[in-house]
């Protein structure tokens, strides 16, 4: 997912910072809403991720498989 709230920015285009890191915000039924994370730019920080103002909203019958993190600090969230 694009780390931008640009609705045209698309990961198949070079100038877009996309992340495959999301923190899901919120479960509504058989939906979620989960936050872009992306990697965190300061490399002396021990916290690997940072929180972006990237939302999307998925229906959980999509989802087929997933990847849970270790727990994690993320800033701003």
């Amino acid at each position: 997912m694009p780390t931008t709230k640009d609705s045209t920015a698309t990961c198949s285009e070079a100038s877009t910072t996309c992340s495959n890191v999301f923190r899901v915000e919120k479960v509504d039924g058989n939906c979620c809403t989960c936050r872009v994370l992306a990697d965190n730019p300061d490399t002396t920080s021990l916290n690997p991720y940072i929180a972006t103002n990237s939302f999307f909203t998925i229906s959980l019958d999509c989802i087929c498989a997933i990847r849970c993190l270790t727990d994690t600090f993320v800033e701003c969230v």
